[in-house]
């Protein structure tokens, strides 16, 4: 049987979650992705989860500790104390909007610290050849 290639991102959001797989973590996406942008509880996404997945003891916690991530990178937010809301339609639209931003990072140009590391050696370099030349 051929196994598809672990997609990254459910790999970093199933990365120390020991009670969930990264299927669970794809059970779990894709039932927010399918959730309208009303806030919604843990009780209500367990319900829409497989049993496979809401049956098993300790998940709760760990899909808890995933929607807290989920909030922290800015895909949910946290609408009241046991609430939690979208804000975007789905993860990779929210990822893509991310990736651009990083590929933006990524191709900044670096020249500002390369220039200065010029000068000072250039500096140095005239330094000591003056001091050459006063003995």
């Amino acid at each position: 049987m051929s196994r598809r290639p672990r997609n990254a991102v459910v790999a970093l959001l199933a990365k120390s979650r020991r009670y969930l797989t990264d299927e669970d973590v794809i059970e779990v996406l894709h039932v927010l992705a399918h959730l309208k942008r009303e806030p919604f509880s843990l009780r209500d996404l367990r319900r829409m989860l497989p049993e496979s997945v809401a049956s098993r003891p300790r998940v709760a916690r760990s899909v808890t500790n995933l929607l807290n991530t989920l909030i922290n990178i800015g895909y949910l937010e946290k609408y009241s104390e046991r609430k939690y809301r979208k804000l975007y339609d789905n993860l990779s639209i929210f990822l893509l909007s991310q990736v651009m931003e990083l590929s933006a990072i990524e191709n900044a140009p670096l020249a500002r610290k390369a220039e200065e590391s010029v000068l000072k050696q250039l500096k140095r370099t005239k330094a000591e050849g003056a001091g050459e030349a006063s003995d």
